[in-house]
């Protein structure tokens, strides 16, 4: 019983002490501004997850819906469940959002591993220091960013998103 208990408490620990890096991470989106709702969204540079480095410029001429989570997030693994249906409907349409979901701090053994287990198709970008996260001042996870054609910021999910609410605001700007 004692040893059942033990090794309960150590799988509690080492979920908090992900919790505790990822919140040091995002803690200096505290004290800056970070991106809002009309602004410019930010450029940034990631890799992408067993591949080539990746730069993301928002003013394309493609919407973008950008995903930044964690897998010791409760709620983003719901939420893959949805982005994976979203990304399967939308692989074959030319004027399909660009999707890029951005795992926030988390190494990329512990991504691959959740990926194989999600069964998940869509690519996955690696923001090991949070320096994305930092730039869009994400506060929490999971954050969602809808950003328009010419590279604005058009609407902000912090934490979940309803499938309806979130294919009715990609419409508004397609």
């Amino acid at each position: 019983m004692c040893a059942l208990h033990n090794m309960r408490a150590h799988g509690s620990m080492v979920g908090f002490g992900w919790a505790v890096v990822i919140c040091v991470l995002l803690s200096s989106c505290v004290s800056q501004k970070g991106a809002d709702l009309g602004d410019r969204a930010p450029a940034f540079e990631t890799r992408v997850l067993e591949g080539d480095s990746l730069i993301f410029n928002p003013v394309s001429g493609k919407v973008h819906l950008l995903y930044f989570w964690a897998d010791w997030c409760p709620r983003c693994e719901d939420d893959f469940h949805l982005m994976e249906k979203l990304y399967q409907q939308w692989s074959n349409q030319a004027n399909a959002p660009r999707f890029l979901a951005i795992d926030v701090g988390q190494s990329e053994e512990h991504v691959k591993n959740f990926v194989k287990r999600m069964k998940i198709s869509f690519p996955i970008c690696m923001d090991h220091d949070g320096k994305a996260a930092r730039s869009y001042g994400v506060k929490g996870l999971p954050t969602y960013f809808l950003i328009d054609k010419q590279g604005a910021i058009r609407h902000i999910i912090l934490g979940w998103a309803e499938e309806k609410t979130l294919l009715a605001e990609i419409e508004k700007i397609q």
